[in-house]
């Protein structure tokens, strides 16, 4: 199982590196432009890229986290369990706190929504700087084993 680590380390960077970078590029990109656009405009932008990437990510993210369970098992380097710790902070911040707002904006049912807009955009942001910093600690706990492996005794 040892000769699969190479190609175990290089799925989980990359799984990584891919959901490290979504984050980021939803707040700091995608999140400045939903917040000044008008409704009219900002609605259709969110449902297409949510709809669009967020699958992927979440298949991308748990690809990394699964790479990470094996190669700790397979190394015992407690950076690739700190990498799964961090990569589950994600789920909970995605799954009740981004997803009821995400899913107010796809189903668009609520008659109040343009007048609440704002504020669930503003709580958004804040929930997705949560995500993006557990993930880019995840991913630079996932380098660290890779770039500069611990020297065998």
């Amino acid at each position: 199982m040892k000769r699969f680590e190479p190609v175990l380390q290089l799925i989980a960077l990359l799984g990584g590196a891919v959901t490290f970078g979504t984050a980021y590029y939803l707040l700091f990109l995608a999140h400045p432009a939903w917040s000044a656009a008008p409704f009219e405009a900002f609605l259709p932008m969110f449902q297409g890229l949510i709809l669009k990437i967020g699958m992927s990510q979440i298949i991308v993210s748990n690809i990394a986290l699964v790479a990470c369970a094996i190669l700790f098992f397979l190394s015992k380097d407690r950076f690739w369990l700190i990498a799964i710790a961090l990569l589950l902070v994600s789920l909970p911040v995605t799954m009740f706190l981004l997803m009821p707002i995400n899913l107010a904006f796809i189903e668009a049912t609520d008659p109040n929504l343009a007048s609440q807009a704002p504020d669930l955009l503003h709580r958004w942001g804040l929930y997705q700087i949560i995500r993006t910093i557990a993930d880019g600690l995840a991913f630079a706990a996932m380098c660290k084993p890779v770039i500069w492996p611990a020297k065998a005794a």
